[in-house]
């Protein structure tokens, strides 16, 4: 039997209403459960009956109902027309535009248009009988679902509601939609149904935001620009006044006409004396069709000194050629009445502070050397300010907060010296003070101590007090001196001197500075020779294992070459290259040679087993600017590790990150001099290290020290429950390593062992200390 016939079929007499109802109920569910959502069977057999029949195979429907459904099954042509009528606007309902459904009262689905259906991707049976709220298609967001919500909530109560919407497309695109929810009343009175229509406004979203966007564009522009524009209706009234244009004339625009701008506004001509009327004014010169072209004028107001623009403009019509307008444009030339003074201020002071700048500073330096070399009794001093810390002050409260910082020391400054003194700002953070005689050593400490007081009290910087401190470095007349740099250069080599001793602080210049200067940038120039060169090696000292004396691997320590000073080590070098920015390539060369020698070692089978650890420093583990520097894009062979100081992890707490990303790439990471610092365990805690390495200071008391024994115990105990190696250094006696043997120390490296040698001694001691196999004694 069909299902047209099946459906058609007269019921039973006894229950006619009762297999109706029966179809209309979600089959296999029991009563007990309640009322359940009709199934998508019964839901495309009753789609497009009316509201009555609807309801006829619900439990509780009314008895006219159940009968209007009886006469509806005896009429079986009756029926069919019903069924093609159904079909014809099931099929308008599926094929409109707009996203269609119907709801129960409690917010349970009840159907859903394939319009819906096909752009969300959902098939009909899936959301059917479910809570609307619950359906895929909805944008899963706090906002989207709230509003939702709301809009169910209002019309289940009985009232219309409508509110914009995000759905999700079948292939993860979101619509926004225009959704009303209409509640449908039964005869009661009472909520029946209810419609749900959603309208796809993404595409007039779109163009409402893009057309937004270019107004605010535009605004912006004509609100922003640097130039003042006025522009009138074709009827000549005033109708914008840009913000320019409102500073010049002190007030917006009022609703008059282009004529009477000039009395209004106080419009000038050139003498700035003539007031414009009629055929002067530019926008009524431009609203009758005249193209006006830098015509000059003078804008008076109250609150501040008259101005001198260029006016430029013309009239405005519409694509039609119908007049819209005028509009004039006017740029401000008045700095050229002053450019012949302005420009000789600013060559000779700061912008900001109006300070000396470095011209005049050099100016006034080189007056008072001449008259020293004149008169070696009038002495004169040059003290070098540079603020510390003032980069954390940008950071944190933006550069106009630093830029009143600046403003304020400037001030400080001034008032801690003499009229006969002058102050100059000499660029970011950095000031010069040129101290005029009587000035003697004693004399420039009490203007030092002067200044420090002035800054003793806080900075009030955007609602806070800020704490500034100095460091200042000074340098006394010497007739030594043949230019006005190098005093200058001599107190800024101080000043970097007091910085380095813990900032906040005054040094005078020696000749014993300048001397360490000129060895750190020999030193600098002749180390970035030897990188480009071949004056680095790498020594190697062997790590041991302390149960049998086997070699397990070696550290890797850089030397130096010198071509003149022979073979230097890393205490000689290391500090100028991080400093310098050499640190990078230095360590890149030590990871590639060392990378080398472990192949060429590991590619032996009795020597398989080595590994070696390489030294980097905090400046490589933070982005370096050079690619072929980077670790992260290192080729490390298996058993290549990388050892890091814990001063390292402290000093650069972005370093964490980096070390994480190697440990993913399965590069074994070390932690050196382990103990030495406050935060030893944190670090361990933190950062994926794998082995410990105990810092002398603990292994040089062994065997005797007590506290020690219990530290070393500690540490071992601890490095055992975390699954740690540890490798005990500066090993120096048998003693000290029986009694880390005892204690449950199974590897170190030290002078009782060897010293760091060549890779051609390192390679036969390896061979010399096998695992399996001790020594010869």
């Amino acid at each position: 039997m069909s299902h047209e016939a099946a459906a058609c079929a007269p019921a039973r007499p006894d229950a006619p209403g009762r297999a109706a109802a029966a179809r209309l109920r979600v089959p296999g569910r029991a009563d007990r459960d309640g009322p359940r959502a009709p199934s998508p069977d019964a839901l495309r057999l009753f789609a497009g009956v009316t509201a009555d029949v609807w309801l006829v195979g619900m439990p509780g429907a009314p008895p006219e109902a159940i009968q209007a459904l009886r006469v509806v099954v005896a009429d079986h042509a009756r029926w069919r027309e019903l069924l093609r009528d159904r079909d014809r606007l099931r099929d308008v309902y599926d094929r409109t535009f707009e996203f269609q459904g119907m709801l129960l009262p409690s917010g349970v689905l009840l159907d859903a248009n394939e319009t819906l259906l096909a752009f969300t991707g959902v098939r009909r049976v899936q959301v059917l009988g479910k809570p609307c709220v619950d359906a895929p298609w909805w944008k899963v967001s706090a906002e989207n679902v709230g509003l939702l919500r709301r809009a169910l909530t209002q019309a289940m109560s009985g009232e219309f509601a409508r509110q914009d919407l995000s759905v999700l497309g079948a292939d993860g695109t979101q619509a926004h939609v225009d959704l009303s929810l209409t509640p449908i009343f039964s005869e009661r009175g009472e909520p029946q149904m209810i419609v749900m229509e959603g309208r796809d406004i993404t595409e007039r979203l779109r163009t409402l935001h893009e057309v937004g966007v270019a107004r605010a564009f535009l605004e912006s522009v004509l609100e922003n620009v640097q130039d003042g524009i006025v522009a009138c209706d074709a009827e000549g009234r005033i109708t914008l006044f840009n913000r320019m244009a409102r500073e010049w004339h002190g007030q917006g625009p009022e609703a008059v006409l282009a004529d009477h701008w000039s009395g209004k506004y106080r419009l000038f001509g050139p003498d700035g004396v003539t007031p414009l009327h009629g055929e002067q004014i530019p926008l009524l010169r431009a609203l009758r069709g005249a193209a006006v072209k830098d015509q000059e004028i003078v804008i008076s107001s109250d609150h501040r000194p008259p101005l001198t623009v260029l006016s430029s403009g013309g009239p405005l019509y519409t694509p039609s050629g119908e007049p819209l307008g005028a509009v004039v444009a006017m740029h401000d030339v008045t700095e050229r009445k002053l450019t012949e003074q302005r420009l000789r201020h600013d060559a000779l002071h700061d912008r900001l502070t109006g300070l000396a700048n470095r011209a005049l500073l050099y100016s006034l330096l080189e007056h008072r050397m001449a008259r020293f070399r004149r008169q070696p009794e009038c002495a004169y001093a040059v003290l070098f300010i540079d603020l510390d810390n003032f980069k954390d002050v940008n950071d944190a409260y933006g550069h106009i907060v630093g830029d009143h910082l600046l403003l304020e020391v400037a001030a400080r400054l001034q008032q801690a010296v003499r009229q006969t003194d002058a102050v100059a700002r000499l660029g970011g953070d950095e000031f010069a003070v040129l101290l005029d005689n009587p000035c003697d050593a004693t004399q420039v400490m009490r203007v030092i101590a002067r200044i420090t007081r002035e800054m003793r009290r806080p900075v009030r910087l955007s609602g806070h007090e800020v704490e500034v401190t100095l460091s200042i470095g000074a340098a006394l007349a010497d007739s030594a001196y043949t230019g006005v740099e190098e005093p200058l250069r001599d107190a800024d080599t101080a000043m970097y001197r007091a910085k380095q001793a813990g900032k906040n602080g005054a040094q005078l210049f020696d000749q014993s500075m300048h001397e360490s200067v000129v060895r750190r940038l020999t030193t600098e120039r002749e180390l970035r020779e030897a990188v480009a060169g071949d004056q680095l090696r790498l020594h190697y000292q062997p790590v041991i294992c302390l149960d049998d004396g086997s070699c397990t691997g070696f550290e890797a320590l850089v030397r130096w070459q010198h071509p003149v000073r022979g073979l230097l080590f890393p205490g000689d070098f290391i500090g100028v290259a991080e400093a310098s920015g050499l640190i990078g390539a230095l360590g890149a060369w030590v990871l590639q040679e060392g990378a080398r020698q472990l192949r060429e070692w590991r590619a032996r089978p009795e020597l398989a087993h080595l590994s070696l650890a390489v030294n980097v420093s905090g400046k490589q583990l933070l982005a370096p600017a050079q690619p072929d520097e980077r670790l992260l894009a290192f080729d490390f062979p298996p058993g290549l590790e990388l050892e890091v100081t814990e001063s390292t992890l402290i000093d650069t707490p972005e370093a964490g990150a980096h070390l994480r990303a190697l440990a993913q790439l399965g590069v074994p990471l070390s932690l050196d001099d382990f103990g030495t610092g406050y935060a030893s365990l944190a670090a361990v805690q933190r950062h994926p290290i794998g082995t410990l390495k105990l810092d002398r200071s603990f292994v040089a008391p062994l065997p005797a020290g007590k506290r020690q024994r219990a530290i070393v115990a500690s540490v071992l105990t601890l490095a055992a429950h975390l699954d740690l190696r540890v490798i005990a250094e500066g090993l120096e006696t048998p003693e000290q390593v029986a009694a880390l043997r005892d204690l449950g120390c199974r590897h170190g490296q030290g002078y009782v062992f060897c010293r760091p040698v060549p890779a051609g001694e390192a390679t036969a001691y390896a061979l010399a200390h096998l695992p399996g196999r001790r020594p010869d004694a």
